[in-house]
């Protein structure tokens, strides 16, 4: 991804928002990351 940003894969199969344990596990990671300081709101490139 170089300068891009991080790809993180959370399963192996697709993932969809249909799909009860995807929405969980999303959500889970999501809380991490930003308990972990590593969400940052986007911010446009000049």
């Amino acid at each position: 991804m170089e300068d891009k940003g991080t790809l993180i894969i959370l399963t192996p199969e697709r993932f969809t928002a249909g799909n009860p344990e995807h929405v969980s596990l999303a959500e889970r990671v999501r809380v991490l990351l930003g308990q972990a300081g590593l969400l940052e709101p986007l911010q446009a490139q000049p």
